[in-house]
């Protein structure tokens, strides 16, 4: 197996990801992942913690990684600059069209909803406790599948990329758009296909280099569907490249595990479709910057009873900047980087 992911259905604490980058997926740490583990353990111990029986065989390593993780969320949040974003806002003469958001404003945010709200709510209701972990466990399943062959440089590449999140999004938005009538299953996939192929012509991407936030980077970046033709023309020794082909196949057997979790859950599927959005936000390395999980993932949940206890923690010029955000993010002065 060329990616450095090793598989054991059986062991569900088991640390998937044997490679190491910067900071470490497992423990979702960091937004500006650059492991080889294309996208597959991000947040892994958050979802090891999904249902009450895994939750209580926790193994002490992790029990001790999730508290740490709680402490500095719950740090961070106490220290969010309320008046940075408020200051701002007051100053620019249509708001309602460009917002500042920096990192240190909207990475607490994505944090709190994720450790604390996703998995406080999948503690609280059985029914969204089983259905994130049974579509964490398809995405991820599918994603060791796929990617197993590629080589690490590959991995490193769609660690960056937004792709599984890209797909778990793109179901987000196609399940949204059909929630009172649910259509054929071969119109579902085709039309999930259609909105990850969108997205992916229409979103930047950052590329495979550290520099990435550099200025010049950014007036060079590309679509993420440019970056993924560059990084699929590529020849490595070690494993195989990225393909337009590999990446379809990967949407369609997703969407069509979805489409059965769907049907098996077609009672509630306004619940359903909120399982699916904290699943994109679980694998999504930094929502801030992958505007499809943004737009149909992060801010519909923020807005649900699922993070009641974040929004009390916000003044209201942080939520309008948050849900403004859309439409035009700026980080740090610089104009969004999509």
């Amino acid at each position: 197996m060329a990616l450095p992911i090793q598989v054991n259905p059986k062991d569900p604490f088991i640390d998937i990801h044997t490679g190491r980058g910067q900071g470490s997926c497992t423990f979702a740490n960091g937004f500006g992942c650059i492991c080889s583990c294309a996208g597959i353990a991000h947040a892994q111990l958050l979802r090891m913690v999904l249902t009450p029986e895994n939750s209580k065989k926790l193994p002490d390593k992790y029990k001790q990684a999730l508290a740490n993780k709680v402490r500095t969320v719950q740090a961070r949040i106490a220290d969010i600059p309320h008046d940075k974003v408020t200051t701002i806002i007051h100053a620019q003469q249509q708001p309602e069209r460009v917002l500042f958001l920096c990192e240190d404003v909207t990475h607490p945010i994505i944090d709190h909803c994720r450790v604390i709200d996703i998995l406080r709510w999948a503690e609280e209701d059985p029914l969204a406790s089983q259905q994130v972990s049974e579509l964490c466990t398809c995405v991820q399943n599918h994603g060791i599948n796929s990617f197993k062959d590629l080589a690490p440089k590959a991995g490193e590449y769609l660690s960056q990329a937004h792709v599984l999140c890209d797909i778990v999004a793109s179901i987000a938005l196609v399940l949204s758009k059909a929630i009172d009538t649910i259509p054929a299953a071969d119109t579902f996939i085709n039309a999930c296909e259609a909105t990850f192929t969108l997205s992916r012509r229409s979103s930047l991407g950052f590329g495979p280099s550290r520099s990435r936030h550099g200025k010049d980077a950014i007036k060079a970046r590309k679509s993420r569907q440019e970056n993924d033709a560059v990084e699929s023309k590529k020849q490595y020794a070690d494993g195989n490249s990225i393909s337009k082909d590999l990446l379809i196949k990967t949407l369609a057997d997703i969407s069509k595990d979805v489409y059965d979790l769907l049907a098996k859950h077609e009672s509630q599927p306004r619940q359903f479709l909120k399982a699916v959005q904290a699943t994109a936000i679980l694998f999504c390395p930094d929502p801030d910057r992958h505007k499809l999980t943004w737009n149909m993932c992060f801010i519909p949940l923020f807005q649900t009873e699922i993070c009641d206890d974040l929004r009390g923690k916000l003044n209201q010029d942080i939520i309008t900047a948050l849900e403004y955000g859309k439409e035009d993010i700026w980080d740090n002065g610089a104009a969004a980087r999509w």
